[in-house]
């Protein structure tokens, strides 16, 4: 049997300091792989376009970028039982049977349950040593010892702990992709080559002339739905006052609009979305109807 040394007890505060730094520096890191996603969502923040957008999740096509800074956080203690703040602390995740440095798996289900962090700071505060993760991956908390440094890093045993992180957290994702799945479903599947440019331009005129005081109509018609009889319409109402101030004053506005669409596009023959956007400064208000 393993002599395991008798470590020396790492107060409360110290034990609370080590995992709020560990969460402040690979939140940092997180940041980091989620900043294109974020510098993405923010340039298309104030685009008025004809698509039909739906919510994006964790930055859309980014979204996968953003779950490897997430298996990352969850690995911060695969080589050799040390984050950076565990580095900083003089602090080291070993095997509790051993006392030698917890292997990268072991590191990875200890970290599984920060998702559980208020139970695991009093379970932490309680027994400074292990908290709830390290109870069920078999590991401790202790200060540093020099004669415990591996000297030689298994990078396979990490990349595999990268490797199955990530697919946690592919996984724990899946009911809102599931979600966003649905969403997309909803929308019309119009034919683009179908466009009809000659009947949006006489659109368009119809309320620069009858409304052009009031509004701004930007108009597309497409000729074809796929597997469905109907012609689709999308139309962008941008707003010359803020109408969604008064409701009053809104509901004049639809009933203007709609009245005029009626007499171009009989009901029972189109689909379609209608956005009423009202911009200024560096804000936007959007409502968003469907035509059918």
């Amino acid at each position: 049997m393993t002599n395991v040394t008798v470590s020396k007890q790492i107060r409360p505060g110290s034990r609370l300091g080590a995992m709020l730094l560990d969460h402040i520096i690979m939140v940092t890191i997180l940041m980091f792989f989620s900043i294109p996603g974020m510098i993405s969502g923010f340039a298309n923040t104030f685009k008025i376009t004809h698509e039909q957008a739906g919510p994006q999740f964790m930055g859309g096509p980014w979204e996968y970028l953003s779950m490897l800074g997430i298996a990352l956080y969850l690995c911060k203690d695969c080589i050799n039982g040390r984050s950076i703040a565990k580095r900083i602390l003089s602090l080291q995740v070993v095997d509790n049977l051993t006392g030698q440095a917890a292997s990268p798996v072991k590191c990875l289900v200890r970290n599984l349950f920060i998702v559980l962090w208020p139970i695991e700071v009093l379970v932490a505060l309680a027994n400074t040593g292990r908290r709830l993760g390290d109870r069920v991956a078999g590991t401790r908390l202790v200060v540093f010892e020099t004669t415990n440094e591996r000297p030689k890093v298994n990078i396979g045993q990490v990349l595999i702990s990268v490797v199955i992180a990530y697919g946690f957290v592919f996984l724990l994702t899946l009911p809102f992709k599931g979600m966003m799945a649905a969403m997309e479903a909803e929308k019309i599947n119009y034919v683009e080559a179908s466009y009809n440019d000659r009947v949006s331009k006489e659109t368009e005129k119809l309320f620069a002339d009858g409304l052009g005081q009031y509004l701004a109509a930007s108009i597309e018609v497409y000729d074809q739905v796929q597997n469905k009889p109907f012609k689709y319409v999308s139309v962008v109402f941008q707003l010359r006052e803020n109408y969604f101030e008064s409701s009053q004053d809104f509901e004049q506005i639809k009933s203007a609009t709609m009245s005029l669409l009626s007499a171009n596009f009989p009901r029972g023959k189109f689909v379609g979305r209608i956005k009423y956007v009202y911009q200024t400064g560096g804000s936007m208000q959007i409502r968003t109807m469907s035509l059918d």
